[in-house]
């Protein structure tokens, strides 16, 4: 382990302001309604004209081809576009000297890599705060990149997974890992492999953290929610990350097209709303084969027992894996589950959400002849149809009895399938949202979760 002298990584933001009577006020279902109403009106809109304007190289006419409105629809100053191109530019280049500083061939000082991470994370903080310059033209704004695929494109890419095996075992597949620097928690380092699907070809990530004495318990792979981008993802894991001082190994991996995948264009996630059914069908055929790989590296890098874990789009994926693996191999397959706000009913997410409303998702995949029959032929790629690998007493589901964007009823109805046992299924009156910022308030959940995983 590094001696104390060794520079080390500041604190990453958190929510730890939640632990206390913020917590209590905040966290109830009119929070959800508050931050459902943020994300639709103002960060996606926002985030789609910042993603427009990021391969619009500071040209105006770029910048309106590229949100597909006409001229007469926005004056915007240029000055803004090409702040936007420039900043793009350093980012790639803050990207690229963390790569050669992180997984080069030379040999980076304890100096280096923090200050290749502390430059990375600011510029990441950067590329959200320049979502501002967009205020002004909000209302008009597109909220996604829409490209909705029909049934019949769903059925020339997908069809024969509904008769072969939909989610097969990922073949071996190199991981390359990072060198390590002292963080928060202890050593931290970084993983990269090439995604094993058709799907989503790139550059799959995972960000782990070490306990502070480096004796590994168990480890905990935890998957993100939809449209988190790395830096709103690490300030909500802290409760996840929190479990090193018990020593559970935590791996943090970036999902389909979010953070460093996303493609050019696009923000975090939106690569899987606009294209309706076939973005979630896609997502989840690459995530679950990554979460096999990210299990599989876990047990050959250490002994004790491995969680699956996520919360919103990652408790989707989790729980597909948790069925899909009783096909895999047994060093695929995860010792412990815990789902965070999620939903066993794919038909009611897509057409009785509120984040599908709010995003005028429901009426667009309504216009592509998508109806809750054509979408029942697709719900085995897009939710459990069987039994999961582990017995019911190694999972844990955390579910807010408001939550409108996963519907509470489709999250019971699963806990119910599976037999969940009654101190491992925590339902409290809160929504999405405040539901998953709960466990900064109040950790019972993972803390239960964290007991069963070390007894694995």
């Amino acid at each position: 382990m590094p001696s104390g002298d060794v520079p080390r990584l500041p604190p990453s933001p958190n929510y730890r302001i939640l632990e206390g009577p913020v917590g209590t006020l905040l966290l109830r279902p009119w929070f959800d309604t508050v931050a459902l109403n943020a994300i639709a009106k103002w960060f996606c809109p926002l985030s789609r004209g910042w993603a427009a304007a990021c391969v619009s190289e500071g040209s105006k006419d770029q910048f309106i081809a590229e949100l597909g409105i006409s001229s007469d629809e926005i004056s915007i100053k240029p000055s803004k576009l090409q702040k936007v191109h420039a900043s793009r530019r350093r980012y790639g280049q803050t990207k690229n000297n963390w790569e050669d500083v992180y997984f080069g061939d030379s040999v980076s000082t304890p100096e280096e890599l923090v200050r290749a991470q502390r430059e990375l994370a600011s510029a990441e903080h950067e590329q959200l705060r320049l979502r501002r310059l967009f205020l002004s033209h909000r209302s008009r704004m597109p909220l996604l990149k829409w490209s909705v695929a029909t049934p019949q494109e769903v059925a020339a890419i997908h069809q024969t997974r509904l008769t072969n095996e939909a989610f097969p075992a990922p073949p071996e597949t190199e991981i390359m890992q990072s060198v390590s620097v002292l963080g928060e928690w202890g050593e931290e380092f970084h993983l990269k492999l090439q995604s094993p699907t058709d799907v989503s070809s790139d550059t799959a990530r995972a960000h782990v953290f070490l306990p502070e004495d480096g004796k590994i318990r168990a480890t905990l792979v935890l998957l993100h929610g939809i449209c988190l981008e790395p830096v709103m993802w690490d300030a909500l894991a802290y409760p996840a990350k929190a479990l090193t001082r018990q020593g559970v190994r935590v791996v943090l991996p970036t999902g389909p097209w979010h953070g460093r995948r996303a493609p050019e264009g696009q923000f975090g996630g939106e690569n899987i709303l606009m294209r309706g059914p076939l973005g979630f069908i896609d997502a989840f055929k690459a995530w679950v084969a990554e979460s096999a790989l990210w299990i599989r590296w876990s047990r050959s890098t250490a002994n004790g027992p491995v969680g699956l874990g996520g919360v919103s789009l990652g408790a989707l994926t989790a729980q597909l894996a948790t069925v899909a693996s009783r096909d895999w191999p047994d060093n695929d397959q995860p010792d412990a589950i815990m789902l965070i706000t999620t939903s066993g009913d794919m038909t009611d997410v897509a057409f009785g959400s509120v984040m599908a409303d709010k995003l005028t998702l429901t009426q667009r995949i309504s216009e592509k002849r998508w109806t809750a029959e054509t979408l029942s032929q697709w719900l085995p790629l897009l939710q459990p149809e069987g039994e999961p690998v582990i017995s019911q007493e190694k999972i844990v589901m955390l579910l807010g009895s408001a939550d409108r964007l996963t519907p509470f009823e489709g999250g019971l109805a699963l806990a119910q399938r599976w037999k969940i046992p009654e101190e491992n299924l925590f339902i409290r009156r809160q929504g999405h949202f405040s539901g998953a910022l709960g466990l900064s308030h109040d950790a019972t959940p993972l803390k239960r979760f964290t007991e069963i995983l070390l007894q694995s």
